[in-house]
């Protein structure tokens, strides 16, 4: 009864060895993988950007101005908002369009207001330069 007694505990001591050892291998692997860091590669992001054109410099009070203008980056369908600058700050125009298919896009305005007029574009948080257009009576 004794050696069955001894060997019941020897197997009982290295079953706990075992596990102890496993648990120091599935601990060790564990922290290894913790102290690994993923590492993501992402393709470069086109950088935003529109530009704009009007097909007039100077216009008559409430004739119709042309802007045209081509973008990189920006989604088709977007929305492309005409902005006017007026006392310091830019304006939302009541003009709006969508960017085409290719990657371009055309919008008219008219104004009432008389001298220079400075306009611009703005779609998916890119603004453009701005251009210039004189109003006369």
């Amino acid at each position: 009864m004794r050696s069955q007694f001894v060997r019941r505990s020897a197997a009982v001591v290295a079953g706990v060895a075992l596990a102890a050892g496993g648990l120091g291998i599935a601990g060790a692997l564990q922290a290894n993988a913790a102290g690994t860091k993923a590492t993501t590669v992402s393709a470069p992001v086109a950088a935003k950007s529109i530009t704009i054109k009007s097909d007039k410099a100077t216009a008559k009070v409430w004739a119709k101005i042309s802007f045209t203008g081509k973008t990189s980056g920006i989604a088709k369908n977007t929305v492309v908002q005409v902005q006017r600058f007026e006392n310091g700050k830019w304006v939302n125009f009541p003009a709006t369009t969508k960017v085409t298919s290719k990657a371009t896009y055309s919008v008219w305005v008219q104004s009432g207001r008389v001298g220079v007029n400075k306009f611009r574009v703005v779609a998916a948080k890119t603004a453009s330069a701005s251009v210039n257009v004189t109003i006369t009576k």
